[in-house]
């Protein structure tokens, strides 16, 4: 079952996940890359919502991804925050899925997503 029309506004929000507060730089080097983010953290929470992990997954993977590119010393605090926030999410994913595949009947359609957030999350993990 896919999120109707309506399900579809909670996800739209212009903040998004992780919202600039107080940056020296005034956001001037971060900007696109916390929007790129923010829009990926909504892939993935409504992927999570159609139970399409394999989605929500990749989703956090192309977050991560824009938050390594933030390379500069001021962005440096701010680039650890994106990726431990991304992390967090995908814990969160690789825990639910780790219950839905080891429960008594064990679905093998979640086995797949299973290992594909272990592997990402112990890539992440290696370079936090």
């Amino acid at each position: 079952m896919l999120i109707s029309e309506n399900e579809k506004d909670y996800f739209e929000v212009e903040e998004g996940k992780i919202e600039l507060v107080g940056c020296p730089n005034g956001g001037d080097g971060c900007s696109e890359h916390l929007t790129v983010i923010n829009r990926n953290f909504n892939i993935s929470n409504e992927s999570l919502v159609n139970k399409d992990y394999n989605k929500s997954i990749e989703a956090l993977r192309i977050a991560f991804a824009k938050s390594e590119e933030l390379q500069s010393d001021s962005c440096l605090k701010c680039a650890e925050l994106f990726r431990l926030a991304i992390v967090r999410s995908l814990e969160g994913i690789h825990d639910d899925l780790h219950k839905m595949s080891k429960s008594f009947f064990r679905p093998k359609r979640y086995q797949e997503s299973y290992s594909l957030a272990s592997d990402l999350l112990k890539e992440f993990k290696n370079k936090i």
